[in-house]
């Protein structure tokens, strides 16, 4: 008898394909999407400091909560469903010419609708600052007072993208050739901000756990 020659397996490494590999992991990122806060303040108390108040993974500088109706027994404006653009009620920046967002995690993008407050007979312009973890000014949005809303006011949304431990909210005054943080309070109302913070820890350890895993994985 003629013996047959067995034919050899070939031994496939016990990697995964990179593109399937790479594929996975876009997936599993996409699955871990930014995570979403809308930040407003009809739950806080009228009249209240704002500091005081809790949302989650973020702390506010001092800012007086004011609704729609101590907006016109206090600074003499309707503000009746114009001014608030969730509820009836926002914040001034009546306690500190500056109002600061803090956050517990980093944030890609913020917006928060300003609405600018007559002051000597003009509209100062308003700026939202995003600021890095040591406070460095890495975002800047700056509004129109020409932009006139429903209130009769000047209103405009401010949004900042990027990677943020903080954001300032603040108007803008003419200082030489250049615009600078106002000193001056009662010069915006703020209302409806928005936050869009990076994925939890716990989530991005179970996308690097899902990639170790498929790594281990041999194709058949």
């Amino acid at each position: 008898m003629i013996p047959i020659a067995r034919r050899s397996r070939a031994v496939r490494p016990r990697l995964a394909a990179p593109l399937p590999l790479l594929a996975a992991a876009l997936c599993l990122l996409a699955a871990s999407p930014a995570r979403s806060a809308s930040l407003d303040f009809d739950d806080v108390p009228d009249l209240s400091d704002a500091a005081a108040a809790s949302f989650p993974n973020t702390s506010l500088s001092s800012a007086q909560v004011l609704s729609e109706a101590s907006v016109q027994a206090l600074l003499g404006y309707d503000a009746a469903g114009t001014w608030a653009t969730s509820g009836d009620q926002g914040i001034l920046n009546s306690l500190g010419p500056v109002i600061t967002f803090t956050f517990a995690v980093p944030v890609l993008s913020f917006s928060i609708d300003v609405l600018g407050i007559e002051k000597d007979g003009s509209t100062l312009p308003i700026a939202l600052l995003g600021l890095d973890e040591v406070g460095a000014v890495i975002a800047i949005s700056t509004s129109d007072p020409l932009v006139i809303g429903d209130s009769g006011l000047h209103e405009q949304t401010l949004t900042v993208q990027g990677s943020f431990a903080s954001v300032r909210l603040t108007a803008l005054v003419e200082c030489g050739t250049k615009l600078c943080s106002s000193d001056e309070g009662s010069t915006f109302f703020a209302d409806t901000a928005r936050a869009h913070f990076v994925p939890e820890p716990g989530t991005l350890a179970l996308v690097a756990i899902g990639l170790a895993g498929l790594g281990r994985r041999s194709p058949r």
